[in-house]
């Protein structure tokens, strides 16, 4: 069972000098799932959900697949581009802008 986001355009991405966030919150912003929603998906707390995507915490094996068929994309994306959580990656700077865009 996938989360299905909710209608509209999720307002979560702002325009400020944050670093980019990283791949688990590019994802979910992408697919436009809340925090809450995500987190109930699977079975995780908010708050723990807001920890990865700050990237204070690491998700378990578990999860990443979890999180990988709840927001419907390749868990090898997630394995490539989370290795470089804190790393801001010209490609997660790009995408930043673009969802930035988008989101206007």
């Amino acid at each position: 069972m996938s989360v299905i986001p909710e209608k509209g355009v999720s307002n979560e991405v702002t325009m400020n000098n944050e670093s980019p966030p990283n791949v688990y919150k590019l994802l979910r912003i992408a697919k436009d799932v809340k925090v809450k929603d995500l987190a109930d998906e699977l079975r995780v707390t908010p708050a723990y959900i807001n920890a990865i995507e700050n990237g204070t915490r690491t998700p378990s094996s578990r999860l990443i697949k979890d999180y990988a068929r709840t927001l419907d994309v390749d868990e090898q994306i997630i394995l490539t581009f989370g290795d470089r959580v804190n790393e801001n990656t010209r490609f997660e700077k790009m995408l930043y802008r673009l969802l930035q865009q988008i989101c206007d």
